[in-house]
């Protein structure tokens, strides 16, 4: 029989005890087996950390009829059932009359067409970036100093904008494709733990292995994915999507489904022109804020810092003391490193990322303000001006040659130009800069309202240490392509399947692969695949 034991909280001197004896422990009865579900870290200031389980335990059944009747009762319940019986197929269901095309190779693009693959669809997954062993020479490169490559870069390229990210794995989504996903991603090379850590992380330098197995996996199960094939325009006939246009080649498509990603600003004002339903949407912006490593782990663990059996510290931190706008942190990176994300020269914005054993120097986090329409006049064009403006700035200010602007805490909160600039990750240079101009409007106060609310909780994160650098643009989209709740369809043009972050409707991987689930699942279910 199966029992889930739920809130088992195990001190730092009993981590690394298997998992049946820590059951055993509690339960005071001899337990078989157990299974981790789910294992978090409680590392909250004031008290000692220690780590919280989830197990699963096999037992025999006059012992688990006893402990659903103890004291220990409210922490034991029956697994839960879960149903993963399929939705029928409509009854009208009709074969495409051409193999579904899928655009880009991020998370949403490569779950889409794993979900059509193994329906029998063979999608042709086109993607304009390199492959991820070319994509990955092609970045080294332009960080010892080669010409940057407008097609290949930490956006563009196999497994998208995710590829060379910190690669985790959270998300606040409640949906059962969740466990589909990480699955997947287990099976093509990601560590076991992501299936039941509460913050999977697989790191910037194992993620392009995973995605070149998928690929592999794709079409092993008969997709076809070609690289450098950049989606130039739809081909539109009596109002229906019909295929695309890349280069001079036409390609029919029984339906196209879009996960361009939230930097394809080439794509989406071609989008535009055919009046593809969008309306703006709040977005993020903000800076990296950037400390060291060591500063971290003593502000969260206290006298526990240093302790074998802890991972390197990190946090989540959200704060209203402006009173105005929530600020928070984004994609906390520890033991990580700051990247230039853009894929134009003449644009300058900044993500962070972290190596599978993050064991850098250094940590960094988004620390962003949601921008509201009425701050870019409720066009979704507008939108994306505005990031292009203080991309632009950001540039100028970093010199013109992919060096960024900085500044140190303290002199943001005092609104001072930095005489000099402490180290940071960022693998070219640092300029001082007032960082105020690469912001939207308002944002400052609400940044620095929380800069030393953040201070108040973890001592020193806005101290001589801390170190900014701007901008972090890219955490979202500034619009949403608008599409039938049920059939994932564009409102405005029958065929096209908007999905992902940058069709609006998602924000990071799990969450964009599993929307790329979503709508292939609404299109398999609505198609049968094309005759052949």
């Amino acid at each position: 029989m199966t029992l889930v034991l739920r809130d088992l909280r195990v001190p730092l001197e009993l981590e690394g005890t298997p998992p049946a004896e820590l059951a055993a422990r509690r339960l005071g009865v001899d337990v078989p087996r157990a299974r981790i579900l789910r294992k978090s870290l409680d590392a909250r200031a004031g008290r000692e950390p220690l780590f919280i389980y989830t197990l699963e335990l096999d037992l025999p059944a006059a012992v688990e009829t006893r402990l659903l009747t103890g004291r220990r009762r409210r922490q034991l319940q029956r697994p839960p059932e879960r149903d993963d019986t399929p939705l029928p197929p409509a009854p009208d269901r009709r074969p495409l009359p051409h193999r579904p095309v899928i655009v880009g190779s991020g998370p949403a693009g490569l779950f889409a067409a794993w979900c059509l693959a193994r329906a029998g669809h063979a999608p042709l997954l086109l993607e304009r970036g390199p492959d991820a062993t070319t994509r990955a020479r092609s970045w080294y490169a332009f960080l010892k100093g080669a010409p940057f490559d407008p097609e290949s870069n930490l956006l563009f390229g196999e497994g998208g904008a995710g590829t060379f990210s910190d690669g985790k794995l959270t998300t606040r989504i409640k949906d059962p494709r969740v466990a589909t996903v990480l699955a997947a991603l287990v099976a093509h090379g990601a560590p076991e733990s992501c299936l039941w850590l509460a913050k999977p992380h697989v790191g910037s330098n194992a993620l392009p292995a995973i995605v070149r197995s998928l690929r592999r996996g794709l079409v092993e199960a008969g997709a076809e994915v070609r690289f450098g094939a950049r989606v130039d325009d739809l081909l539109v006939r009596d109002g229906q999507v019909v295929g695309v246009r890349v280069g001079d080649e036409r390609i029919e498509a029984g339906a196209v489904l879009l996960a361009i990603g939230h930097s394809a600003r080439d794509t989406l004002a071609m989008l535009m022109q055919h009046d593809v339903a969008m309306t703006p949407k709040p977005f993020q912006m903000g800076l990296r804020v950037e400390h060291p490593q060591a500063l971290i782990d003593r502000a969260q663990y206290g006298e526990a810092c240093g302790h074998a059996r802890l991972p390197v510290a990190e946090y989540s931190l959200v704060s209203r003391a402006s009173g105005r706008s929530d600020v928070h942190s984004f994609c906390m990176c520890p033991g990580g490193e700051i990247l230039p994300a853009t894929e134009r020269h003449g644009l300058l914005c900044v993500n962070g990322a972290s190596p599978r054993n993050r064991d850098g120097h250094f940590a960094n986090s988004g620390l962003v303000v949601t921008v509201a329409p009425d701050a870019f006049d409720h066009s979704p064009r507008a939108g994306l001006q505005l990031q292009e403006r203080l991309e632009a700035r950001a540039f100028e200010l970093g010199g013109g040659d992919f060096g960024a602007p900085g500044q140190r805490v303290q002199d943001f909160l005092d609104g001072r130009t930095s005489a000099s600039l402490g180290p940071t990750s960022y693998p070219f240079a640092v300029r001082s800069a007032p960082l105020a101009e690469v912001l939207p409007p308002g944002s400052v106060p609400a940044l620095r309202a929380a800069l030393m609310d953040f201070e108040r909780r973890l001592p020193g994160y806005a101290g001589a240490d801390a170190m900014l650098v701007g901008p972090e643009s890219r955490s979202s989209a500034p619009l949403r392509m608008e599409r039938d709740p049920r059939t994932y369809v564009s409102v405005s043009h029958p065929g096209l399947y908007p999905m992902g972050e940058g069709a609006g409707w998602a924000g990071g991987i799990m969450s964009a692969a599993v929307d790329g689930l979503r709508a292939a699942e609404a299109l398999a279910r609505h198609a049968a695949p094309a005759l052949r």
